[in-house]
């Protein structure tokens, strides 16, 4: 009988911490999302979305994906990914430094600026023909396929051997699932 009049103070002082915990776990919770601002929706063409800072110094990777993002936002699918995308992404072509574009995606729009910011959430080291694999790839089912393929094998050996550096992917998983599958064609776009 004492043995378990002992337990009975630990185990209500155990649920109550539970309880605190769980409640102070729901209060920030909830701050946290009144404290998220609400997507900032742009009116306007697909262009508008697209800015690019210094344009003289932008190069050819800059000018190519801003393209290819204005592009791609023709389609309204990929302008509602485009609106739940918060990312800073930085690209550096391995042979070509000064070549680096830094693209931040936030509220709808995307920021093209020369360069690597400091800090970005993924940043990505490789040559421009491994880029252009990755960006073919797909997301989901597809890149499982890829992966499995010849291309895919010898993407993952660049991986290995660091090559292909990906920074910041084990800290941003989902976010740079969101950005793969943003950067994909379109279903039945096969160009």
């Amino acid at each position: 009988m004492a043995a378990r009049e002992k337990k009975e103070p630990r185990k209500r002082h155990f649920l109550r911490w539970i309880v605190i915990g769980g409640g102070m776990a729901g209060v920030a919770y909830a701050m946290a999302q009144r404290q998220k601002p609400g997507p900032c929706v742009p009116a306007g063409s697909p262009g508008e979305r697209v800015m690019v800072k210094d344009e003289e110094n932008i190069g050819g990777l800059g000018s190519l994906m801003s393209t290819l993002i204005t592009q791609l936002l023709q389609d309204s699918a990929k302008v509602e990914q485009l609106n739940s995308l918060n990312l800073v992404l930085a690209i550096e072509p391995r042979s070509m430094p000064e070549a680096a574009i830094t693209m931040t995606f936030s509220d709808g729009y995307v920021v093209l600026e020369p360069g690597v910011v400091p800090a970005p959430d993924i940043h990505i080291v490789c040559e421009l023909d491994v880029l252009m694999q990755m960006a073919a790839m797909g997301y989901g089912l597809k890149a499982l396929k890829f992966m499995a393929s010849p291309d895919g094998r010898q993407m993952a050996e660049k991986f290995r051997s660091g090559e292909l550096q990906i920074k910041g992917l084990t800290a941003h998983p989902v976010r740079m699932m969101k950005f793969s599958r943003f950067l994909a064609m379109p279903e039945g776009d096969t160009a």
